[in-house]
């Protein structure tokens, strides 16, 4: 029976755990889980929790108030935040130990300022830009930042890292050798001074498991774990389980006059003896506006006609349905299944948009095999 919500997410926590482990038998090196964004819009805390319980050695975020919900959850894992934080939540945040990414000269004295105030030293990773141009620096400055970094008395440099733009959608992009090189430049000039961090960094989920050169010493995954397909040029791999459903159900089904226009703009009109379904399901859920959106009813692929409304969309039905008939705008049913690479292509963007835009009002409902 369905759940009662018109509209939910089904996150299988035992597929997190298999792909978790799967990835640790696969780079064989040590795993910081990326969570941020909720986890991709399926649950910061309760994904977490699944993927450390299997070994997980870190966490990673993009804002502050990511680390406080994992915190105020009980999650104690050690964090790192790859944004700056803002001045209103940087005490907070080096209170819950968090781990701070070290951008600059400016955060540097930022840094530094806050742990002498507050008598407490900060564990940070070095961000080198080694082409992704947005934070760090460049990897001829990297030494001098660190040794600088070492000299405040403050700042325990943990780790180092940089972040690839391409290498998941273009394996052959000179950018990702030319990243390497570039990232091993500044690696070298650090351990050529004896300074070695603890953690070195560079690989996502596409380099993780497209690019073992890429692994040093920790890899830094995020959307293969919870069955965002790594590599946009290459099918789902078959050693990872899909973890998401989207799920709806019928809330109206009617026989329809030939030639009534359906919904906004009168896109669509009926054919003779047209059998039309809604389903509550709309942008403001995250299902975006398409004129190629399908969804699977009975194990059949189903149009969706007219524009989606923010609250609603309408199905083409061979024929009536029971209310409260299941709906699978996102899964597996039967032999058919929609998922989260073919929503991407349908809605021209990138697959991770496609779920962390799923609305929190849509209702996060865990299951175990």
């Amino acid at each position: 029976m369905p759940p009662p919500y018109p509209i939910w997410l089904e996150i299988n926590l035992s597929a997190i755990e298999h792909n978790t482990r799967q990835i640790r038998s696969q780079t064989n090196t040590a795993l910081m889980a990326v969570v941020k964004a909720n986890a991709y819009g399926m649950g910061a805390v309760e994904v977490s929790q699944a993927i450390l319980t299997v070994g997980a050695e870190y966490l990673a975020v993009a804002r502050g108030c990511e680390v406080m919900a994992l915190r105020r959850a009980g999650i104690q894992a050690p964090t790192l935040l790859f944004g700056v934080p803002v001045e209103g939540e940087i005490d907070a945040l080096i209170a819950e130990q968090t781990t701070l990414t070290l951008t600059g000269y400016e955060a540097l004295d930022y840094y530094t300022k806050r742990a002498e105030a507050l008598q407490k030293k900060i564990k940070v990773h070095l961000k080198v830009d080694t082409g992704m141009g947005r934070f760090g620096v460049m990897a001829e400055e990297a030494l001098e930042l660190a040794h600088n970094a070492l000299a405040s008395g403050w700042l325990d440099l943990e780790g180092i890292y940089m972040h690839f733009p391409n290498i998941d959608t273009d394996p052959n992009d000179p950018l990702n050798a030319l990243q390497i090189s570039r990232f091993k430049q500044a690696l070298d000039a650090l351990n050529q001074a004896g300074i070695q961090p603890r953690w070195v960094h560079t690989a996502n989920s596409g380099a993780a498991l497209g690019h073992p050169e890429t692994r040093f010493n920790m890899v830094r995954l995020g959307s293969a774990l919870v069955s965002i397909r790594p590599f946009y040029y290459l099918p789902f791999p078959p050693y990872l389980r899909r973890v998401l459903a989207w799920k709806t159900v019928l809330t109206s089904c009617r026989g329809m006059p030939e030639g009534w226009g359906i919904s906004y703009g009168q896109t669509y009109h009926t054919g003779a003896g047209e059998v039309i379904g809604v389903i509550p399901a709309g942008y403001a859920d995250g299902f975006r506006r398409s004129s190629k959106n399908e969804v699977l009813i009975d194990g059949q692929r189903l149009p969706v006609v007219g524009r989606v409304c923010a609250d609603m969309a309408m199905i083409k039905l061979p024929h009536r349905y029971p209310l409260g008939t299941e709906v699978v705008l996102l899964g597996q049913q039967g032999t058919q299944s929609i998922q989260i690479e073919d929503l991407s292509e349908r809605w021209n963007t990138a697959q991770a948009d496609v779920v962390a835009n799923i609305n929190p009002r849509v209702e996060r409902i865990y299951i175990r095999d």
